[in-house]
């Protein structure tokens, strides 16, 4: 019987101790005294007996919840906003009931602040670039979140802005795992507006790279409805059609792609030089249908100089479109062997037409001559594309020139071409 006394005394002691370790804790944060509170309650918890008491954890949470919003002692707890949600989680393990009740008539601030602010952080981390350390904060930020979510105080299924930033950070980071876990959330929610479709872009490059063909098109075929003038999906087809070689096809896409943005010149003088390789290169036109394609790369060559005159690219090769068919058309004149009136009128016809062509040769090739002319000659030569291309423009300038019989433009340009290449 006294055995059992002196039990029943040392728990109800025990009982004293822990409740007069709390009423510090609690005294210390009402006060506003968040060193002592930090002491106390960190003390208390490091008492094994008082390891379960939810209530302990609840206030080191408020208190850690203090040091994070405080520059000067927010340095003494690394990852303090992380320490803060650790002991609310088990605040709700130990009693979700009196945890709830607590936090309820704060309406939930405490939890929310943990959120809020490892959001706050990671943004912090990818305004200075630091996207490693912005896609840890944005994490653990959505642990909070689904914490949140899931005992229904706030917050949705997807956090579209946290997880569109985590995305981002990890797209930064190379991380190309993270970066398609974030978006894919994003991107199988079906959601849209301004900058989302970074994500459908890049989930759909993901799988398309991977040679997932199937998913890829499921996730462009979304990012098409939402975003339809968005031409990033046709420039993925076209990229897998010109794998597979030029031709009416290939040509057809690139029409698709320049249907939606007709001021995309880098896209157009590709289209001009796929189309100037086919016809004029490898002479792969259909029987008939030359002309046709012909007039096709002038075409889009003088679109290319309507969007941008400034640049010498589509102007030389518009230059050597009509060189190159005033050549093709002189060889063709030496085939015909005849001597009857229809032969005769047929090479006189061709040889009109092969003068016109190189006659619109010169001033294309002299334009981009001179535009290479006007550019920083030191940078100029240092650009082996660039080098090549103003040596091209001189050479063909003297060639056109020796075909119509200017001696004196032809030796201006020998001259030019010779210095090029000294």
């Amino acid at each position: 019987m006294k055995k059992f006394l002196f039990v029943t005394i040392a728990f109800l002691f025990a009982m004293s101790v822990f409740a007069q370790d709390m009423k510090k804790v609690r005294n210390f944060y009402d006060k506003k005294d968040w060193v002592k509170a930090k002491e106390a309650v960190d003390l208390m918890l490091a008492n094994e007996k008082e390891q379960k008491n939810w209530e302990g954890w609840y206030y080191k949470g408020l208190i850690y919840r203090e040091y994070g919003k405080d520059p000067n002692l927010k340095a003494a707890i690394p990852d303090v906003w992380n320490g803060a949600f650790d002991a609310f989680q088990k605040a709700w393990a130990y009693d979700s009931s009196k945890m709830l009740a607590y936090v309820a008539l704060l309406r939930y601030e405490p939890v929310f602040d943990n959120y809020l602010w490892l959001q706050r952080e990671g943004n912090d981390f990818y305004n200075a670039k630091d996207y490693p350390n912005a896609l840890k904060k944005y994490k653990d930020a959505d642990v909070v979140g689904r914490f949140i979510y899931k005992r229904g105080w706030a917050l949705s299924a997807v956090d579209t802005v946290l997880y569109y930033y985590a995305g981002a950070a990890a797209m930064q980071s190379e991380n190309m795992e993270d970066a398609i876990s974030f978006f894919k959330k994003i991107c199988d929610a079906g959601i849209g507006g301004e900058g989302y479709d970074v994500c459908y872009r890049y989930v759909t490059y993901y799988y398309d790279s991977k040679k997932d063909f199937a998913t890829a098109d499921k996730y462009a075929a979304v990012g098409r409805k939402l975003y339809p003038n968005d031409t990033y999906y046709d420039k993925m087809e076209l990229d897998r059609e010109r794998k597979k070689g030029a031709g009416p096809e290939l040509f057809a896409k690139y029409e698709t792609v320049l249907n939606k943005d007709a001021k995309d010149y880098d896209m157009r003088f590709d289209y001009a030089a796929e189309l100037f390789n086919w016809v004029l290169m490898d002479n792969k036109t259909p029987e008939g249908e030359r002309e046709t394609y012909f007039n096709k790369v002038v075409d889009q060559l003088k679109k290319c100089v309507e969007t941008d005159s400034k640049k010498p690219d589509a102007y030389l090769l518009l230059g050597k479109t009509y060189f190159n068919d005033a050549a093709f058309l002189q060889d063709e004149i030496k085939k015909i062997k005849g001597t009857a009136p229809a032969d005769v009128q047929k090479k006189n016809d061709m040889k009109a037409k092969m003068d016109a062509r190189m006659k619109d040769a010169i001033p294309n090739l002299e334009s981009a001559f001179n535009i290479f002319e006007g550019m920083n000659q030191a940078e100029v030569m240092k650009d082996r594309r660039m080098k090549n291309e103003y040596k091209s423009s001189a050479n063909l300038l003297v060639e056109a020139y020796r075909f119509i019989g200017n001696t004196e433009k032809e030796k201006y340009y020998q001259k030019k071409y010779d210095a090029l290449n000294q």
